[in-house]
């Protein structure tokens, strides 16, 4: 297999998007349930798609990029987890191929080889949370252009339009997932060690940064929704803390293949490596790249097995030049077996609960205890499990409870008031889940909420139906 991917052809590349569906064919077949990064996508985009305007209608603090990204893909394949896996596949196939071509250009290794795009198939496998077609997804796939641009201007160090592309890619993957922003600070880094660039370049890196955030906010700002925009968007993204959907050692135990190849190549590499000046410059990126990769991962919202997509890009590097340094191709390629074999195994004994160290119980959504007669409804409820709409729709715009408490807690502020108003008038849910009984505030003070909303239940509402 190894000696098919060391031959310079790109329609080798093939070879590795059919190893990529053999592994996930399974996947695609029994998947193992609905997890909450995709039934959050699926809400944004359905509530977009509706006509819900984000941040201001709809309370939550995904990109943008990423909301309407999820509203066309909801236009075309409604809540289909299918359709989604196979764009997903296709999406990470580009993503290993274009990483290959970009090494192979750039004379990054000793010889021009598509193993990088082999090694990026075989780790984008390691769970089935990476078919997610997700901000993460789609963001880093922007992140490989800006370091695209990154290596070409430390190869040819005179070109301006480089250094505008990676702020102005950076920008652009960060409206994706916002904490890709990291990289910005990485980049400059980078160019001051590798390429003594000028103060101009750096200004138009920034420059290329802030323009696709500035247009966003012209964008709010002349639809009076600025101050929606701040609170809903850039408030929350710069705070620290969010959602660990996995344990650190559970996420260790599942990656110890590629973790254990990485640290053998770091020895290696050390040890056997004979670089060109340009090839160590690339090294040294790869390893900048790999230390702010960590730091958004440990900043971003949500931890999970996909937060880990930019780190493909270094694993590829890294195991591509120590597979390179095996002097004797056999062992070569029974190592890169061993590398499959041992990452893809363990990916399907953790998804199917073989391995008791590895847990995914806060990952996959569990079904809600006494909603089982609701369905295909449009319901709001008033707490931080989304399992009741797994089989129903959100009903109003406040998806993200963490930052809609904020406005159901305090029912005497004017604000809060309008904003539920406002809310309801646009969208009404059929039913209400209220466990912690806000809504009997709101009810007191919004009389036309009062008369089309009845109370059957503990902290349950229905919509009168000839009132809807």
């Amino acid at each position: 297999m190894l000696s098919y991917f060391r031959i310079n052809d790109p329609y080798r590349l093939l070879g590795a998007f059919v190893i990529l569906l053999i592994i996930s064919i399974p996947r695609l077949i029994d998947y193992p349930g609905l997890t909450y990064p995709e039934l959050k996508s699926i809400l944004i985009g359905e509530k977009v798609h509706e006509g819900l305007n984000l941040y201001d209608e709809l309370i939550d603090s995904t990109g943008p990029l990423n909301a309407w990204s999820q509203a066309f893909i909801e236009w075309i394949f409604g809540r289909s987890l299918l359709a989604r896996h196979i764009l997903t596949l296709f999406a990470l196939f580009l993503q290993a191929a274009f990483l290959g071509i970009v090494f192979s250009e750039k004379k990054a290794f000793s010889e021009n080889t598509y193993i990088p795009s082999l090694i990026v198939v075989i780790l984008a496998c390691f769970s089935f949370d990476m078919l997610s077609l997700s901000a993460e997804l789609l963001g880093s796939g922007v992140l490989l252009l800006a370091l695209n641009s990154m290596f070409r201007e430390m190869e040819f160090r005179d070109r301006p339009d480089s250094t505008f592309k990676i702020g102005f890619y950076i920008s652009l993957a960060s409206l994706f997932l916002f904490s890709y922003a990291i990289f910005l600070p990485g980049a400059i880094i980078f160019l001051s060690i590798f390429t003594r660039s000028t103060w101009r370049k750096y200004l138009l890196m920034i420059i290329g940064f802030l323009l696709p955030h500035f247009l966003l906010m012209s964008i709010y700002f002349i639809n009076d929704h600025l101050y929606a925009l701040w609170q809903h968007y850039y408030l929350p993204n710069f705070s620290f803390g969010g959602m660990r959907q996995m344990e650190i050692k559970d996420l260790m135990f599942l990656g110890i293949f590629p973790i254990l190849y990485l640290l053998v190549s770091f020895f290696i590499l050390n040890r056997e490596a004979r670089f060109t000046k340009y090839q160590s410059q690339l090294v040294q990126i790869m390893f900048f790249w790999m230390l702010f990769s960590l730091i958004q991962i440990f900043y971003s919202k949500e931890l999970r097995p996909q937060s880990f997509i930019t780190l493909l890009p270094v694993f590829a590097f890294y195991m591509t030049h120590f597979i390179l340094l095996i002097r004797r191709r056999k062992f070569a390629e029974i190592s890169i077996w061993i590398f499959l074999l041992g990452t893809v195994a363990i990916g399907y004994l953790a998804q199917y609960g073989k391995l008791e160290s590895i847990g995914y119980e806060k990952l996959i959504l569990s079904d809600r205890k006494g909603i089982e007669r609701i369905e295909n409804k449009s319901v709001l409820l008033l707490d931080d499990d989304l399992s009741v709409y797994k089989s129903n729709k959100l009903g109003s715009g406040f998806l993200n409870w963490n930052m809609s408490e904020e406005i159901f807690r305090e029912p005497d502020t004017y604000e809060n008031v309008e904003a539920v108003y406002h809310s309801f008038k646009k969208d009404k849910p059929e039913i209400i889940l209220d466990p912690k009984n806000y809504m009997q505030a709101y009810l007191k003070r919004i009389p036309e909420l009062r008369a089309v909303y009845r109370k059957t239940g503990d902290g349950f509402y229905e919509l009168i139906q000839n009132q809807h």
